[in-house]
């Protein structure tokens, strides 16, 4: 998933992107609490000089991701995170915006350490030719792709959502979009394992075309436990890092 940036078109698009992150990322980071009372539309369109429309679109959108509950008599709510769509891809990029880094990818690699060894596991198992093939592709462009470059993320994502294809499971599909801000936000951390990690992931590409469902599993989890430990050290405030270095 690439970096978010305002929706193209027309000015008023654009304007409900804004209003949209700003008021998304205001829930998200407890500005407004769950059960407060939502500003008025009146107030939100001179804050942000927008139309009654736009903001009745940003609150539907809200609304349609678990943030915001309208009512006949109490009017709009911010509802408790327990009620969020996580999945989101919005709300992810603002619970990222709203936490310490380290949080937020723990989180999430969490959550991919339970998805993507079973998703290579099973892609050993039911995935066609055509899709390994398509993994070998993708791989093949991280290797000559710049680190960091748009390219190399894009080949990165293109590799795991490949696996994600290959175990014919539509719900671990739908977990590509979490799969995409978990590569994001490693790479706003670290271009770093890219490249230190670029073998662990020909290790998975290995065992799952030798149709190895148990290797291609261990070679996922040991390339994304990999990726957490590098990522927890530079993350890691740099006096602990460096007393613990030098000792």
């Amino acid at each position: 998933m690439q970096p978010r940036k305002l929706l193209g078109g027309s000015q008023k698009r654009n304007l409900f992107a804004h209003v949209a992150d700003e008021l998304g990322t205001r829930i998200v980071r407890g500005d407004i609490k769950p059960g407060d009372p939502f500003p008025i539309e009146a107030e939100l369109g001179q804050e942000f000089g927008a139309s009654r429309s736009v903001i009745r679109e940003v609150v539907k959108s809200l609304a349609a991701k678990g943030l915001l509950e309208s009512r006949t008599r109490t009017g709009i709510r911010v509802l408790p995170e327990s009620r969020w769509n996580l999945f989101d891809t919005d709300v992810l990029e603002w619970r990222y915006t709203a936490m310490p880094p380290e949080a937020f990818f723990r989180e999430l690699f969490e959550i991919r350490r339970m998805i993507e060894p079973e998703a290579a596991s099973l892609a050993a198992q039911r995935g066609s030719e055509a899709e390994i093939a398509a993994m070998e592709t993708a791989y093949e462009l991280m290797e000559t792709a710049k680190n960091g470059s748009d390219e190399a993320i894009e080949a990165d994502l293109a590799f795991h959502r490949e696996i994600l294809a290959a175990a014919h499971n539509p719900l671990l599909h739908q977990m590509a979009s979490l799969i995409g801000v978990g590569l994001l936000v490693a790479y706003r951390i670290s271009r770093d394992p890219f490249t230190v990690f670029l073998s662990k992931h020909k290790d998975v590409l290995i065992a799952i075309k030798k149709r190895k469902p148990e290797a291609a599993r261990k070679a996922m989890d040991q390339l994304l436990t990999g990726t957490r430990d590098f990522l927890e050290h530079e993350t890691r405030p740099r006096t602990k890092r460096s007393s613990r270095e030098t000792a």
